[in-house]
């Protein structure tokens, strides 16, 4: 197809100025035929580029348009001419009535679109797999809405897992720690069911606990998201709880906004390489290893968003440090939000080793646009012993800020207590290059959450309790002077302790170096726990496109002044590896390496690092996830998400995919997974063509698909192997053929021409092939050559000799 029109491009640059008659649809050129006999041309090419492209014969997916409003991707029909044919299933995914009667052609292959609707225009780019209909008006269906159609459906089962071992050995002692993260679902129907289990085992102790299980559903009718099973409350107003019940909330990526967790971000700084726990509601949520220095833990998988982060790291000589993120990071902004509804019930979960009472609740909570950058939420929670009410408003003043305020009352009747929690937030951009946010939450002694109300003062002792916290951040950048954040964050207790966190950070490229500071200040509620100043300063330089070298220096009260060395290499998409040294004050030098690894169908770190002959550690993590399908297993190097397909690229391993992802590769069935698919808008999925055998053609190296929340798509990508061949063809008395004449199949399909001294460049021969020549001077013959079995698919092309037998 594609190949016709080149040729045909070149067919008219040949021509020059030779009079060329065209229809006045465009759909068809007529050429002079002396001219082209007089340019040593067979006068039947004419016959061949006088037609426009074309799709090729059969059914086909294709972006559908109607009358300029997309429709989706549909399943349509093409005849051997590649014109539409009519299906029933037409009209109703492009949202137009059928003709009421139209005689039957007797065709049984083919009804023409064009017969069941004279007046339309079908307008069919087969470069771009997109049908465009332009039909009479009254055509259309007027009596609903014209909606986007998105792929639905599709039955698949899922395992992700992240696996973490951690080995040290310190003064003589030496110690494990692993550590397994796996969740378990299936797609049916557009409904999602997953299940999430965390073991960890350290020092002779294992802890298993089953964070939750639950079915997921989304109503694109009512834009509303269903949950039902083991869930985790999800409310603008009130404290999330582990519950079991149900819960209804807004539909948000129909809605067209962000995730409300896509904001949370962890952000410090380790003394040493460092092991990083996660914590949420007393629940290991997230655990991982870090290299000492600055850093920042992305796309947690948060039970709450109403709930503070607890992080944990852990020094490689044993030491501890704690610092809590607030649940005011974590949200995402009201601004913009679609007005919608919440509803949740059941009763509150208890984790493992938790024996407090489980009261059940209802909350519910509404939310009002108050004109274009302003929203109203209320609600109430009602619990066994227990009632609260809260609002909330959130607007932008003008074009850079916006703020918000919020206030919960609450009533715990078993404790004859009840008190109020207040909210405030600012944010915005004080200037082009400056930004910032303030959040301030304060809260009387007698207000309790939902769960505040189990705890028994007398025999229990829970964390202590919170009178208010602060946190505050400010950011801008210069081309001069470079990029510059701070942040500020406070938290005071009812018992008169409290405890703060700064940070500053700079940097700025300097020539073609990178310089990084970072200073960091812990201070504890009592004056011998706390952790003094840390103190990073980094130099990066590329040494190419793939390596960097990177000199740090840093300085914390514990550790004292340390200084190091690390190079970077990306090898390749699948391996990368760092090796680097460090001396402390007192001279004994270390070194630590860490390994990369994506070895197509899984994700494989491993590092080492030793200080002294008593300091060594080591750490290996593994994730990746499984998709069980009608075809088999799949593995995939990424955790499987809500929404996500299944690629399909011919039939042997090796084919490199570019996904929203990352990068896949096919396995030995031609099989790779789109791990996560963004729902309810565009997704690309591209084919590497570099990585295919140089005798694989590919009609369409992409593919764009807008799946529903849920669903399991079906990606294919038509694969064809061709066996190129460059001939070199005389006649029977070994004289060279002329240039000019036109190699023909047995059909009388239009193949090539010959070029230069005799060569006839063929893009794909099968067994079964049958050429002729028509040579310039009308004479025809049969061509004959010899091809080596097997094909080799490592070069663009073979070559062999040719005879021309006339016939």
């Amino acid at each position: 197809m594609h190949r016709g029109c080149l040729a045909g491009a070149a067919l008219i640059i040949v021509l020059g100025t030779a009079p060329v008659a065209r229809s006045a649809e465009g759909l068809s050129v007529q050429f002079n035929p002396d001219v082209l006999k007089s340019r040593g041309l067979d006068p039947r090419l004419a016959e061949y580029f006088s037609q426009a492209p074309r799709f090729r014969e059969g059914v086909q997916a294709v972006a559908l348009s109607v009358n300029g409003v997309p429709k989706g991707r549909v399943q349509v029909t093409f005849n051997a001419e590649g014109e539409l044919c009519f299906t029933p299933s037409l009209p109703e995914r492009g949202g137009f009535r059928a003709a009421d009667h139209v005689e039957s052609t007797g065709d049984s292959g083919c009804e023409l679109f064009a017969r069941y609707f004279p007046g339309a225009v079908v307008q069919a780019d087969p470069s771009q797999e997109h049908i465009s209909l332009l039909l009479p008006t009254d055509a259309l269906v007027p009596d609903r809405p014209v909606r986007r159609s998105f792929l639905n459906g599709g039955t698949a089962g899922l395992f992700n897992y992240d696996a973490l071992l951690l080995g040290s050995r310190f003064a003589g002692q030496s110690s494990q720690f692993r550590n397994l993260n796996a969740e378990l679902g299936l797609n049916a129907a557009d409904w999602s069911f997953r299940s999430r289990q965390v073991y960890s085992e350290f020092a002779g102790e294992n802890r298993l606990e089953h964070l939750y299980a639950y079915a997921s559903h989304t109503s694109e009718r009512y834009q509303a998201n269903l949950q039902l099973g083991q869930l985790n409350m999800v409310s603008p107003l009130f404290s999330g709880e582990a519950f079991n019940g149900f819960q209804v909330q807004p539909e948000l990526a129909l809605m067209a906004l962000d995730d409300d967790s896509s904001g949370a971000r962890v952000e410090g700084i380790a003394y040493s390489a460092a092991r990083i726990e996660v914590t949420q509601s007393g629940a290991l949520i997230y655990t991982t290893v870090v290299p000492s220095g600055p850093f920042t833990l992305v796309g947690l998988p948060l039970l709450s968003q109403s709930v503070d982060l607890e992080v944990t790291v852990h020094e490689e000589d044993g030491q501890q440090r704690r610092f809590i993120v607030p649940a005011t990071q974590l949200r995402g902004g009201m601004t913009g939000r679609a007005a919608g509804y919440g509803l949740a019930v059941g009763q509150v979960r208890r984790y493992a080793g938790d024996e407090r009472d489980a009261p059940s609740f209802a909350a519910a909570s509404k939310d009002w646009r108050l004109g274009s950058r302003g929203q109203v939420t209320a609600g109430a929670m009602f619990g066994t012993g227990y009632q609260s009410l809260g609002w909330a408003m959130q607007g932008g003043i003008g074009d850079r800020l916006i703020l918000g305020g919020r206030q919960v009352i609450s009533r715990a009747q078993d404790q004859a207590v009840s008190g109020t929690q207040l909210q405030w937030t600012a944010s915005g951009r004080l200037s082009e290059r400056l930004s910032t946010s303030v959040a301030l939450t304060q809260q009387t002694q007698g207000f309790r959450t939902l769960s505040d109300t189990t705890w028994d003062s007398r025999n229990d002792r829970p964390f202590q309790r919170v009178r208010n916290q602060l946190t505050a951040n400010l950011s801008t950048s210069s081309p001069v002077y470079g990029g510059f954040s701070a942040s500020y964050s406070r938290f005071s207790m009812f018992d008169g302790t409290a405890t703060s966190r700064v940070a500053l950070a700079w940097s700025q490229s300097i020539r073609r170096a990178n310089v990084t500071l970072t200073v960091e200040r812990d201070v504890a509620g009592a004056s011998d726990d706390a952790r003094g100043t840390a103190a990073y300063l980094s130099v990066s330089l590329p040494l190419g496109a793939r390596q960097t070298l990177r000199g740090y220096v840093r300085n914390d009260d514990v550790s004292g002044t340390r200084s190091g060395l690390r190079f970077n290499e990306q090898l390749s998409d699948t391996l990368a590896y760092s090796i680097g040294a460090e001396r402390p004050d007192d001279g004994s030098a270390g070194f630590n390496g860490r390994v990369n690894l994506l070895p197509r169908y899984s994700q494989l770190d491993m590092g080492y690092s030793r200080s002294d002959a008593d300091s060594q550690n080591y750490d290996i993590g593994l994730r990746g996830g499984a998709l069980v399908h009608g075809g088999g297993v799949t593995l995939s190097p990424y955790p499987l998400r809500e929404t996500f397909a299944l690629l399909k690229a011919g039939d042997s391993a090796g084919v490199r995919l570019n996904t929203p992802r990352g990068p896949v590769w096919t396995d030995h069935s031609g099989h790779a997974v789109a791990a996560s698919l963004p729902a309810y808008s565009k997704g690309r999925v591209e084919l590497d063509t570099a990585s295919l055998g140089r005798n694989v053609d590919v009609h369409n190296a992409f593919q764009e698909v807008e799946a529903g929340r849920g669903a399991f798509a079906h990606l294919a990508f038509d694969m064809v192997t061709a066996r190129r061949v460059l001939l070199q063809a005389r006649t029977a008395d070994n004289v060279l053929l002329r240039k000019g004449g036109a190699v023909f199949d047995a059909q009388g399909q239009y193949i090539t021409n010959v070029l230069e001294a005799g060569t006839i460049f063929l893009p794909d021969v099968r067994p079964d092939t049958s050429l002729h020549v028509v040579l310039p001077d009308g004479i025809r013959c049969r061509l004959v050559y010899s091809l080596g079995e097997p094909p080799d698919t490592q070069s663009l092309y073979e070559t062999a000799q040719a005879t021309c037998h006339a016939v």
